[in-house]
């Protein structure tokens, strides 16, 4: 729990240090009431902080502990970050409501979804709305990666990026630190390009950047149909979009010249199915190709941004938007959803059973470089039927109120994608009940539930299984009280780099996580080559 809280204080002193900025812009407004808020909020981030830091042992985390952190880091940002939004009052309620109002709209930009209850954006002041904005960007990958990258060591980093679904043989500290600066790079080329296009207003520029560029959906102002139809102000927020849903290692293995990893991942697969799925909005439903482009990027990225009624579309396109916001973006990246590459491992494991059941032969799941256990295959469908059946469940709640099944399904998916694109439901009317409902489908979309499973389980710490490390659950007991060691093998195929732990001496099968060449090594001192099978 010491380390838990220590590692928690890391983040809230960040949190508190990013609220300097609207600080300064409320000075500068003389806005004095929301300076007050932000005030108070970037205090209890600094002293909760700093009370963590001083009186908690600082350590690296196991990887329950580390679930319990980002579970954690998300509700308190939430709620201490709605103070701002209570001492403005947009509500103009009773204290129970604008205290839900508040932690409802907190919770929608630090979990980068995009709802609002707020009725008038234009009556806010101009340091608030740099503050929603500002939200999305610390929840979307900042406050991530600044944790990840200054604090966790870097064994502990490199099983974090294989549970994010990929293999990464350089220094993963590193490569944390370089997705950091491009994530402000492109954010700050996107807002350049923003003012230098013609849109002077500095503020709600950088915000609608904010907004893309992390996938939140925000907006500065209430309707965005001048934004989004004109060009190239639209181009800069899709290209924002698409952006912040790319998985970032693969954007970083760019500046390394890894071009390969990047036409093999799941940007190649979103492409293809952006291409189909604007084909599709286009020809059957009746959309313009702009308002195609613009709509259907907007839910597949899970940002939320939209200027036609969604209310008004049709069942068909409604569940079609479902299905998109449902599979979201990369891996790694800011987008929501259960993931494209669980998607296709899906489809992969599918056909695996099926040619298993024909031909008699076992066959190897392959994705984007890297070999599958069928117990990571297990893992990624358990999440995906949790994911669905969280948002199907969800939905037949809020139908319970007397909104339309469609209409509820749409919004509960839109919360737990964290998208933001809904049908009217969610407003500043809706009871608190839902709104109760919704905030905690928004956080549970942004952590993941696998995350929220694994913090309240008794189970003993999972064993990470992956291309390049894996072993049987028998060996592993027989091993658990070995003396281990770490060697790192060459692949006879293609030279890449294999690291094995594991006790001296015992011969340990192994699959290169590059070509997927099997074989096997022995756990020696003297020992570096991978014999191939």
């Amino acid at each position: 729990m010491r380390a838990l809280l220590a590692n928690l204080g890391f983040v809230l002193q960040i949190s508190g240090i990013f609220i300097v900025i609207p600080i300064i812009l409320s000075f500068i407004n003389n806005e004095l009431v929301a300076t007050v808020g932000f005030f108070i909020t970037a205090t209890i981030f600094l002293v909760l902080g700093f009370a963590f830091n001083a009186f908690c042992e600082r350590r690296e985390l196991s990887y329950k502990s580390s679930c319990a952190l980002f579970v954690l880091v998300f509700i308190l940002l939430s709620v201490i970050g709605a103070i701002p939004y209570i001492y403005v009052n947009f509500s103009n309620g009773d204290i129970i409501r604008t205290i839900s109002d508040s932690i409802f709209e907190s919770a929608s930009g630090f979990t980068t979804t995009g709802f609002s209850v707020i009725p008038d954006i234009s009556a806010l002041p101009e340091s608030l709305v740099f503050y929603r904005a500002l939200t999305q960007f610390i929840g979307g990958i900042g406050i991530v990666l600044v944790l990840l990258s200054f604090f966790y060591p870097e064994e502990k980093l490199k099983d974090f990026a294989k549970l994010m679904g990929f293999t990464a043989n350089w220094k993963i500290k590193k490569t944390f630190l370089l997705i950091l600066l491009v994530y402000c790079f492109y954010t700050g080329v996107l807002i350049i390009a923003s003012l230098a296009f013609g849109y002077h207003d500095i503020v709600k520029a950088v915000s609608f950047v904010f907004s893309a560029i992390a996938t939140g959906g925000f907006t500065p102002i209430n309707d965005i149909t001048s934004v989004a139809m004109s060009f190239p102000m639209n181009v800069v927020l899709v290209v924002g979009m698409v952006l912040g849903a790319s998985n970032f290692f693969i954007i970083a293995g760019l500046f390394k010249r890894r071009f390969k990893e990047f036409f093999i991942s799941e940007f190649s697969v979103f492409f293809v199915m952006a291409v189909v799925a604007i084909s599709v909005t286009t020809v059957f439903f009746s959309l313009s190709l702009e308002e195609s482009i613009f709509h259907i990027i907007s839910g597949m990225t899970n940002t939320g941004f939209s200027y036609v009624s969604v209310a008004e579309f049709t069942v068909g396109l409604k569940l079609f938007l479902v299905f998109l916001m449902l599979v979201g973006g990369a891996s790694f990246s800011t987008a929501g959803g259960f993931k494209i590459f669980r998607f296709v491992l899906m489809i992969k494991a599918a056909r695996k059973t099926v040619y298993e059941g024909i031909t008699g032969r076992e066959y190897t799941i392959t994705l984007f470089g890297r070999v599958y256990s069928n117990a990571s295959v297990i893992q990624a469908i358990v999440v995906v039927l949790l994911f669905i059946t969280v948002v199907f469940f969800s939905a037949f709640i809020v139908s319970s109120y007397g909104y339309p099944l469609v209409d509820s399904l749409f919004e509960t998916t839109s919360a737990t994608a964290t998208t933001g694109l809904g049908t009217g439901i969610i407003n500043p009317s809706l009871v608190l009940e839902l709104k109760w409902l919704f905030i905690c489908l928004m956080i549970l979309g942004r952590v993941e539930i696998f995350a929220v499973l694994t913090m309240f389980s008794r189970a003993k710490e999972p064993v990470v299984e992956t291309a390049d490390s894996m072993s049987t659950e028998e060996e592993e007991e027989e091993v658990n009280d070995q003396v281990q060691i770490t060697k790192q093998f060459t692949c006879p195929s293609c030279g890449t780099t294999v690291t094995v732990t594991g006790p001296p001496g015992i011969n340990r099968t192994v699959s290169c996580s590059s070509c997927g060449t099997k074989g096997f090594v022995i756990l020696k001192e003297n020992s570096s080559q991978m014999n191939e099978e």
